[in-house]
């Protein structure tokens, strides 16, 4: 075992050295209030990104007073909790194979090194992930102990950790379903007891399913109305197939797999269902073989909630979706060929193991460098799906963020990189925009106008921010860049002065109030102008030194 976790750590460590992204991460960490402090009962009582897992949040927590926005003990806590993970595997599938280590050991082996479970560990976002799978496995393993021991403290462990699972991350409501699969591996008969034993876990996930149900559905659900029920069988089947292919054959990888438009779904999706079908066929004529059956259920019960028959999210396919499902389909694939290999292929079988791992194993360390930071995540799903929306909006964001930071000069090509992003977005951004609404689009028209005015184009800065503002006119910052323009650009004082009123009654923060004092005074309003720049000293706005003696000469 020790051997396998340290194969896991040289795949993966490069993600050591990685930094936050502007995927989730703003809203985990690096702005989640609920971690400054802690605020104990804001993190069992509020919902993150649409989500409610207390414990995730009471871990990102303990990072932060370790060490605040750095995000070095964030990652090696995913690292760790990731080799916790594999050791776990090894212990389950050891027990329910019948000790069989060679079979628990590839298992793990495959699990911590998969490229398709990176996303799961380098991303700080999805601890949730982790954590949950902890609990999960903690309560399967639990479980088994149960049936071999048929002693109470073992059921009750085992709900108890399941408990734990739910509040780390909602998917673990199939762990029920799982359980039964479980009685059917183990033989157990169908009885009375067998059903009643699983009433208190059915009440719990149902509980929790209506609760993730309402969260989602105001932020995080795409629209029904654009993808219609028939379609979202096509999603779900195209899902399974793709998700068991990339088991097998991990390519090609991105953290973003974007829905199709409405109007081409592709005939990779309308072919899906064909294999499914002989999916469903397979697991019939192997239907008196249970270890096709539970390696297969096993997989199809943990992927099941995010086949988007309910679409949630941006993406048809998720690679982190994968993490718990991919341990049924491992230990299905070992299984087989462990009893199957004979003396006399006992040194191909190890050189096709050692070329399989080889290859898993390099793909995992080269994923681990395309989470570094926002610009090579972007990039990378960029390359994958040029027009995509998202993606070009992220990275417009993050050469945003940086280049407001800098020096005007050193700022351009940055501004340019934000304006090219955006214009794509923005082209196709019409297609898709029922998904989540217009917000994003805003926001997008928002920081090319800004990069427009940096660039000194203010009439493409004017036209982006109005687009802005007709999306969302209570965009106090939109409001703010407008009215600016408007004063220095094209002497619209009026105007200006009513963009600048509409924004400090959105936000009354101190720069709208030097702006608005700058407006008055053009407007030759000294009094207003006078109490303006007062107000904004006091919120902490430096009055340049000129504007100030201006003022004090007009006393």
């Amino acid at each position: 075992m020790l051997s396998v976790a340290v194969i896991t750590v040289l795949c993966l460590f490069p993600l050591l050295r990685n930094d936050f992204t502007n995927w989730d991460d703003t809203y985990y960490v690096l702005d989640n209030r609920l971690l400054r402090g802690p605020a104990w009962i804001g993190i069992f009582t509020r919902p993150v990104v649409s989500n409610y897992h207390p414990l995730t949040v009471l871990s990102l927590a303990a990072n932060f007073a370790i060490s605040g926005t750095n995000p070095r003990s964030y990652l090696i806590l995913d690292l760790l909790l990731h080799l916790l993970n594999v050791v776990l595997v090894f212990a389950f599938i050891y027990s329910i194979s019948h000790r069989q280590r060679v079979v628990a050991l590839l298992t793990a082996l495959i699990f911590g090194i998969h490229p398709m479970h990176v996303e799961s560990v380098a991303w700080v976002s999805e601890r949730k992930d982790l954590l949950y799978t902890l609990f999960f496995l903690l309560s399967l393993i639990a479980y088994w102990k149960y049936l071999q021991t048929n002693r109470s403290t073992g059921y009750w462990a085992c709900f108890l950790l399941f408990a734990c699972s739910l509040l780390s991350k909602p998917a673990a409501i199939v762990l029920p379903l799982v359980l039964l699969l479980l009685d059917y591996w183990k033989e157990r008969p169908f009885t009375r007891r067998v059903v009643l034993e699983k009433i208190p876990f059915f009440l719990v996930s149902g509980l929790f399913a209506v609760i993730t149900l309402k969260l989602q559905s105001v932020t995080a659900m795409t629209s029904l109305d654009l993808y219609p029920f028939w379609v979202r069988l096509f999603f779900a089947s195209y899902a399974i197939i793709v998700y068991l292919a990339w088991f097998f054959v991990p390519y090609p990888l991105s953290a973003f797999h974007p829905f199709p438009l409405p109007d081409h779904l592709g005939w990779t999706i309308y072919l899906s269902p064909i294999f499914l079908l002989a999916l469903i066929f397979l697991i019939w004529h192997f239907r008196k073989n249970r270890l096709v059956v539970f390696g297969l259920l096993f997989f199809l019960i943990n992927i099941l909630l995010v086949l988007q028959l309910v679409p949630i999210g941006f993406t048809i396919v998720s690679e982190r979706y994968t993490y718990v499902p991919y341990i049924g389909l491992a230990f299905l694939v070992t299984m087989i060929v462990t009893r199957n290999v004979r003396a006399k292929r006992f040194i191909p079988a190890v050189a096709g193991a050692v070329v399989l791992f080889s290859a898993f194993g390099f793909l995992s360390f080269k994923r681990t460098q395309v989470w570094k930071d926002s610009d090579s995540l972007w990039t990378d799903v960029i390359n994958r799906y040029p027009d995509a929306p998202l993606p070009r909006a992220q990275r417009a964001q993050f050469n945003y963020s940086r280049a407001i930071m800098m020096e005007p000069t050193p700022a351009e090509p940055f501004f340019q990189r934000v304006i090219d992003d955006c214009s794509v977005a923005i082209s196709n951004e019409a297609d898709v925009s029922k998904t989540k609404g217009k917000k994003r689009d805003a926001k997008t028209h928002y920081m090319r106008g800004v990069a427009y005015s940096n660039l000194k184009q203010y009439e493409k800065a004017l036209d982006d921010i109005n687009a802005c503002l007709s999306i969302n006119p209570d965009d106090s910052e939109a409001l703010y860049q407008r009215g600016t323009l408007l004063v220095n650009h094209y002497q619209k004082y009026a105007e200006a002065l009513a963009d600048f009123n509409r924004a400090i009654q959105i936000n009354s923060e101190g720069k709208y109030y030097l702006n608005r004092s700058i407006c008055h005074y053009k407007l030759g309003d000294m009094a207003n102008a006078v109490a303006d720049a007062q107000v904004a000293s006091q919120k902490g706005v430096t009055i340049p030194e000129n504007y100030r003696s201006i003022l004090n000469a007009g006393r």
